[in-house]
């Protein structure tokens, strides 16, 4: 099985995430392990943390180095906190995609609570302007977890990423359930790591998460939302 992980905080001492190199260096070991060799950098940005863009560029490049003596391909990017300002900073390169690709990973708050149109309307205007929209942990959003809102998000063009741990025990069980409900209905485009280099939200957790989707919902459809999905999206062909 091979895996792509599209949405990580490795990047130490930018933000939540990693806040050192050395638990940079122990994650790519773990990604090393379980035979991964592409992931996606996307330390959190808001339009108030646009200072931090110099110290991401430079920590990135230290740990890409690191990375490729292990054989292991980092490309950057952003998880991108909604804003009235997003598209405005992304438009002028501020904020970035994946791979600075037109793959945009957007989140919102947890506790958000707009209106689902309002969020389609976000979708839609993400869609007009060229860019490709995925939304980050559908199933961490309390206010959201309903399948027809979520059908609403998606059919507006969005793309569905679940986190891996959220089908594991220690994940909030409301979360838990619905990540179950979205794969049960092959609503999920991508499944991601979202390490955070702590002791859940890591590269072990991530291999276990895999390991129980692909028992409860096939080897196959494992398959296109652990890797062939992350892999059209960084225009990795299959060799």
């Amino acid at each position: 099985m091979k895996f792509i992980d599209i949405h990580s905080h490795i990047i130490f001492n930018v933000d939540d995430g990693s806040k050192s190199l050395e638990e940079s260096l122990e994650a790519l070991q773990q990604i090393k392990k379980i035979g991964m060799t592409d992931v996606v950098c996307t330390p959190h940005f808001c339009h108030i943390k646009l200072s931090k863009v110099d110290l991401v560029k430079k920590n990135f490049l230290e740990l890409k180095k690191y990375a490729k003596e292990m054989g292991i391909n980092l490309y950057l990017g952003n998880e991108i906190l909604y804003s009235t300002k997003m598209i405005e900073l992304l438009d002028t390169k501020k904020l970035i995609g994946l791979n600075k690709s037109k793959y945009v990973l957007l989140e919102f708050k947890r506790n958000e609570n707009m209106p689902i149109n309002n969020i389609v309307l976000v979708i839609e205007e993400l869609k007009e302007k060229g860019y490709k929209p995925i939304l980050a942990h559908p199933e961490l959003y309390r206010n959201y977890l309903d399948i027809e809102k979520v059908k609403k998000i998606k059919d507006a063009g969005a793309m569905l990423q679940i986190d891996a741990t959220s089908v594991l025990r220690k994940t909030r069980r409301a979360s838990r359930k619905f990540a179950n409900k979205l794969l049960k209905e092959k609503l999920v485009d991508i499944v991601a790591s979202d390490t955070h280099c702590n002791k859940f939200r890591n590269y072990i957790s991530f291999n276990k998460g895999y390991k129980r989707i692909k028992r409860k919902y096939g080897k196959e459809y494992s398959q296109i939302i652990f890797y062939e999905n992350p892999a059209r999206i960084l225009g990795i062909k299959e060799k």
